[in-house]
């Protein structure tokens, strides 16, 4: 057992930390200090605690190199682990979602949006690890660990709640560079605690003197250590050492000598001690200290230049000599190793890092450990320097670890890369950067171009720039975008490119005349590109075309495959394509494309990708499925994009999460969501749809002015564009609602019947059911009766429920006001129906009321209860009642078991059942 003084305090909390990870009460515990008051020590005697009480601790120790190799802690932690697993062990281990962390330790190339799924798959590999055994993760130094290790603690400690699990770091104060950010997340988490260990008291300093001197010493010659140590237990435990070999006795008399001991610091304490031991003891140290703890015995010989029996017998020496661990090449404390790099001249230091590159790149090393041997040496126009950097940082940039990546590549650019490697450094570089949105991007890009011919390399600068560009200068981003499109050969990037250009012309208001002509000459061309095809589908969706023609279209834009492989779900495009589906009203050929994207998105952790699915899923609930299914998707699509920082399209994920909660009666709700200035989606076409639900809102509240206002804003978006379909943003029907309203029957009648044909020529009958329920909002009772028979029977036929169920009630209700109650009852029960079968409370409400009217006792909506589900709560019973495992719907969702458990027992209580096999009844088995 590792021997501390004067740490009760701390012992005992990490002791309950023990205790709380057996019980399934994971915390985090970081030790905060500065360097040598022992933090390392107690982290130690936690280690050796834990494996007392039986369980499984896995250790890391950051260096300062560490920050350039992504996930290098990570690695440190878990590959002990994985390399003692038998293949069925390991097969355990990477089960389930944890499969997505496999490729990390394959070495199996990812792309750069799978960095997420990584993180979530280490999670579940942790959740793994913990199953059989509680599990301990030691991290030392953790100031130094990568970004990529740091995000995933981070993640992983706001997870810890029901996991036999505990996290224990420690954190050097005072040290410049480090990432203050996500170390105070870390430190204040929800499970987290902080313990920053004092400096030993007099009683300490004196029995440390007293072990290593044989006797305690007398009260002056204590003093004078504590005060040269400043109580710090590393420097007084060098310190003590120092005096033996003086051969100090402790007495007060040497008091002085002591202190001018002690005074220098470790470095020079450190040194003195190598003297003695013989040049072979600096030489081997040093050595030791380059290769690192990644690095082999074999890597020491030869670093050293010295024969292996020498390097053995030397490692012996420095270990009794309390420079190194015993049996090891891990030295007792940074601060010790630090000593001894800084002791070396900077070009031996630099030729044994080359050196060691060269050892780890010919037996086949992970790019970024090479790397970090490049990052210890001066530039010196080295090409395989050059090579090693670039390897690293595309191997980085795929563990989304960008910031390591900047960084190799910023180093490459030291070296110098050759004149001819010297483009392709630059474009690596300012990608990143400009992904990052670093000053330095733009101008990087620029000058690349100056040097690239046409080409791939020189269109994926131009890719680049213009994605930059895209918010600020769509004029100059639309050029880029274009001139990337006349030098491209690369199919993909080529597509890729197409999808650019063709949203940055469809998504502000400045290209009327470019768009225009963009359609037109797709339409001619007789074998458009799938990226085009989906654009072109919704254009003429939007446009009134016939709806079988549109659908035709969107297959083939969907039948190759390219969509999905080269832009896929975490695109606008794609985006668009689920939207083309849902104005023909295709609604199964829809959902089995969103469900196609929505499991790229889990499988791959595709986390900004996620905002498009539940954006469209919202849309396809409010209009076939559950409102209250929608308004959970939305609303976690909102909060999804809030977190992410998308400011563009925050009003659009409002407007569907707006749709939704209006149709459940959420209005407050509702109004609290859409209480957002449009900002930078206002003149775009995200603008109409956020205008829409704002003024459908308005209309139900009643505030009649307004919502005319907003919604002449959106017909007169929709004619600008030719936008003429009902479906798109249904911007003529509402606002012939607010006319008729309002008492302006002949034009609210005149819309309506515009939308009617318009729906009836591009063969919509759900469009022409839902105007006509608006027509007959015109109409005198006698005729509007015969309107809302049609549009009944139009409306029964198509996947829109909910509307089918407003034009029963309105039929019903016609009914009950001409007096002929018996005949409203039919019309209102299948309204009612409707209402249960969509979950929208809003058309339950109106349709009870109107049942009692006309003489009848409707029976209680028995799934009203949900109204009061959150909408993680209500996206959480969703799964359960597909069938899904607790574990399956946490692996699905990305949040832990005992997240799903929470909700579910929530779901539970609010719906007045105990277990699973309640839920269909008590939600009504909800289809959608």
């Amino acid at each position: 057992m590792t021997a501390l003084f004067s740490r009760g305090d701390e012992t005992a909390v990490l002791d309950r930390v023990l205790t709380d990870a057996a019980r399934a009460e994971g915390r985090v515990v970081v030790l905060e200090g500065p360097a040598g008051i022992g933090k390392t020590a107690l982290l130690e005697y936690l280690r050796d605690e834990a494996a007392d009480r039986g369980l499984r601790v896995l250790t890391a120790r950051a260096s300062e190199l560490d920050r350039a190799f992504a996930h290098g802690v990570v690695h440190q932690l878990f590959e002990p682990a994985l390399a003692g697993a038998g293949s069925d062990e390991r097969d355990r281990l990477f089960t389930g979602a944890a499969g997505r962390a496999a490729a990390l330790f394959t070495g199996t190339a990812t792309t750069d949006e799978q960095g997420y799924a990584v993180q979530l798959g280490l999670y579940w590999l942790t959740v793994n690890l913990a199953e059989r055994r509680p599990l301990l993760l030691l991290v030392d130094d953790l100031q130094w660990a990568d970004l990529p290790t740091l995000r995933f603690l981070e993640y992983l400690g706001r997870r810890l709640d029901g996991l036999p699990v505990a996290v224990v770091a420690t954190v050097r104060t005072a040290e410049p560079d480090t990432p203050v950010e996500l170390l105070a997340e870390i430190t204040h988490g929800p499970s987290a605690t902080v313990l920053r260990p004092a400096p030993l008291d007099g009683a300490a300093v004196a029995d440390v003197l007293g072990r290593t001197l044989g006797a305690l010493p007398e009260p002056g010659f204590t003093a004078a250590a504590r005060q040269a140590t400043g109580g710090n237990p590393l420097l007084v435990t060098l310190l003590a050492r120092e005096a033996a070999a003086a051969q100090l006795t402790g007495t007060d008399a040497e008091g002085d000598r002591l202190t001018a001991l002690g005074a220098p610091g470790v470095a020079p304490t450190v040194l003195r001690r190598l003297r003695p031991l013989g040049p072979d003891a600096t030489t081997v140290a040093r050595a030791a200290a380059v290769a690192g703890e990644r690095g082999s015995l074999d890597d020491i010989v030869a670093l050293a230049d010295r024969d292996r029996g020498t390097v053995v017998r030397t490692l012996e020496t420095l270990a009794a000599a309390a420079v190194l661990q015993p049996g090891s090449w891990t030295f007792v404390h940074p601060l010790v190793k630090a000593a001894i790099v800084g002791s070396c001249p900077p070009e031996l230091l630099s030729a044994m890092h080359r050196a060691a590159a060269a050892r780890l790149r010919e037996r086949g090393a992970r790019p970024a450990e090479i790397a970090l041997h490049w990052l210890a040496t001066a530039p010196a126009g080295d090409p395989q320097a050059v090579e090693d950097l670039v390897r690293s940082a595309a191997a980085a940039a795929a563990d989304d670890a960008h910031e390591a990546a900047t960084a190799h590549l910023r180093r490459a650019l030291q070296e110098p890369p050759e004149p001819g490697r010297l483009p392709g450094v630059l474009l690596a570089l300012g990608e990143l950067e400009v992904r990052l949105q670093l000053p330095d991007g733009p101008g990087r890009l620029r000058r690349v171009l100056t040097l690239l011919p046409p080409g791939n390399d020189a269109a994926r600068a131009r890719a680049a720039l213009g994605n930059h560009l895209v918010h600020t200068d769509p004029v100059a981003a639309l050029d880029e975008f274009r001139r990337g499109l006349e030098q491209v050969t690369d199919p993909a990037l080529k597509l890729r490119l197409e999808a650019f250009t063709l949203e940055a012309l469809i998504l502000p208001e400045a290209f009327p005349e470019a768009r225009a002509a963009a359609f037109a000459a797709a339409r001619a061309d007789p074998s458009p590109s799938s990226i085009m095809l989906a654009h072109l589908a919704v254009k003429e969706a939007c446009s009134g075309r016939p709806a079988p023609l549109v659908q035709a279209m969107a297959e083939r834009a969907l039948a190759d495959g390219t969509l999905m492989a080269t832009v896929g779900p975490a695109s606008t495009t794609w985006n668009l394509l689920t939207h083309a589906m849902r104005f023909t009203e295709s609604a199964q050929r829809c959902r089995e494309v969103l469900e196609q994207g929505e499991e790229l998105v889990a499988d791959h952790g595709l986390r900004e990708a996620r905002f498009f699915v539940d954006q469209s899923w919202g849309y396809w609930h409010r209009d076939f499925g559950s409102v209250a299914t929608g308004a959970a998707r939305s609303l976690l699509c909102l909060e999804n994009v809030r977190d992410l920082g998308f400011d563009l399209t925050v009003p659009v994920a409002a407007a569907v999460a707006v749709e939704n909660l209006v149709h459940r009666d959420r209005l407050d709700e509702a109004a609290t969501v859409m209480e957002l200035p449009l900002g930078a989606a206002e003149h775009t076409f995200m603008e109409p749809f956020a205008l829409t639900a704002r003024g459908y809102l308005r209309l139900v509240q009643g505030r009649l002015d307004e919502a005319e206002v907003d919604l002449r804003r959106v017909v007169a978006f929709d004619a600008h564009r030719g936008w003429v379909i009902p479906n798109a943003t249904r911007g003529r029907l509402r606002l012939a609602e607010v006319l008729a309203a309002r008492g302006r029957r002949e034009e609210a009648r005149e819309l309506a019947e515009q939308d009617i044909a318009v729906a009836a020529a591009a063969q919509l009958p759900g469009s022409v059911g839902m105007a006509m329920r608006v027509k007959a909002l015109a109409c005198p009772h006698d005729e509007a009766i015969a309107v809302l028979t049609e549009a009944v029977a139009l409306l029964a036929g198509t996947p829109y429920r909910l509307e089918a169920g407003w034009a029963e009630h309105d039929l019903g209700a016609r009914l009950n006001r001409t007096g002929d109650r018996a005949a409203a009852r039919e019309p209102l029960r299948r309204s009612l129906d409707a209402a249960a079968r969509t979950e929208s409370s809003r058309l339950g409400r109106f349709a009870r009321r109107e049942l009692e009217a006309a003489g009848a006792r409707p029976r209680r909506d028995h799934v009203t209860g949900t109204q009061a589900l959150t909408a993680a709560e209500r996206r959480v019973a969703d799964l359960a009642l597909e069938g899904l495992t607790n574990r399956q719907i946490a692996e699905s969702l990305w949040v832990t078991l005992k997240t799903v458990e929470i909700h579910l027992s929530r779901t539970y209580a609010k719906l007045g059942v105990s277990s699973r096999k309640d839920l269909p009844a008590a939600m009504g088995a909800v289809a959608g």
